[in-house]
């Protein structure tokens, strides 16, 4: 090959790649920015590029597994194992009227609360005030959802007082008030000592016929003292016996044979806690009973007790066994049921 023809096809390429890099971008761009803390709204708050809000993801992803040690029918597993998850997120960013909070809790694939707080007004859904009861690992307390509208404010030092109006509870038959469950509820709090009350106006439908005006009182306090911690519950209804007792049973009595029979119900329980180790250890009961409306045979009494133990085998991961038994009486005689569970929890 010539010498010239060499030099020709050299300079070529230099031409060429010349050009190429002239379409390239003179520096590197540089990276999307990270998401920052937000100090305002407290550890775990990120900022989400491209605005001003800030939100903090959280939940768990649980495994529960339950024998029953009770005698069960022939066919009939008395096992059973499940995995479940809840994943909460919390939207915050401040406006000219304060910070706008929004809040969505889904539940198993399933939207479990759902709600909008700003300068203490409350909309949506979320977990009852009343659902403030003694149990153990095996469930919510009543599974109660308040669905409406609250506003909360603080009365000086720790207090805070809160009025709702919220969906009224599922009565007999499936028949409801004409109007909404109307809740106060006063939180208060000095050091160790803690304490919730809240009153209920319910407008019970009768099952024949008119409307009765029934209540339910609940509240519970806990004391903590080093490694134990004492907790006591309360409520008692009349005519209102889900915020007692919890609504899949309260459906059986919250109703008025006419414009003046109603069902009364009351509950009480207590909790006592230890740390012992990397764990803590529970010991708790409560009983509860309630009887129908006026000339009714209808009644309904459980007595449940339990222990538990809480180890915490890392951080974010728990392992709790416990021992659960109960006795219920529906007017056809006792039943008992022992179960043993273990719940293997991992906190996000």
């Amino acid at each position: 090959m010539k010498l010239s023809t060499v030099l020709l096809s050299s300079a070529a390429l230099l031409v060429a790649g010349a050009a190429y890099a002239a379409d390239l971008p003179a520096k590197k761009a540089a990276p999307a920015a990270a998401p920052t803390g937000c100090a305002t709204f407290g550890a775990g708050f990120i900022s989400i590029p491209g605005g001003d809000t800030c939100l903090k993801i959280s939940g768990y992803v649980r495994s529960n597994n339950t024998y029953n040690m009770s005698t069960v029918a022939r066919g009939t597993a008395p096992y059973s194992m499940s995995g479940n998850y809840d994943m909460t997120f919390d939207a915050r960013n401040q406006t000219e009227i304060g910070t706008v909070q929004s809040v969505v809790e889904i539940y198993n694939t399933a939207n479990e609360y759902a709600y909008i707080n700003v300068a203490g007004f409350q909309a949506g859904t979320w977990d009852d005030n009343t659902d403030i009861g003694i149990s153990g690992i095996n469930g919510d307390y009543s599974g109660l959802t308040a669905k409406g509208l609250q506003y909360s404010a603080p009365l000086g030092g720790n207090t805070t007082i809160s009025v709702g109006a919220v969906t009224a509870v599922t009565t007999y038959g499936g028949v409801t008030s004409g109007r909404p469950d109307l809740q106060l509820t006063v939180a208060t709090g000095s050091g160790p000592f803690k304490a919730n009350v809240v009153a209920v106006s319910h407008e019970a439908a009768g099952s024949d016929s008119g409307t009765a005006n029934a209540y339910a009182l609940v509240g519970n306090a806990s004391v903590a003292m080093g490694d134990a911690t004492a907790k006591v519950y309360g409520a008692y209804a009349q005519g209102a016996s889900a915020y007692v007792i919890g609504s899949p049973v309260a459906t059986l009595f919250d109703a008025a044979t006419d414009s003046s029979g109603m069902s009364s119900g009351s509950n009480v329980g207590a909790k006592l806690s230890y740390n012992i180790g990397k764990g803590s250890l529970s010991v708790f009961g409560n009983a509860a009973n309630v009887t129908g409306a006026t000339g009714s045979t209808t009644s309904y009494k459980s007595n449940n007790m339990g222990v538990n133990y809480a180890l915490t085998v890392a951080k974010g991961l728990t392992v709790t066994p416990e021992l659960w038994n109960s006795v219920t009486n529906t007017g056809s005689g006792n039943s008992t049921a022992q179960s043993l569970y273990l719940r293997i929890q991992r906190d996000f």
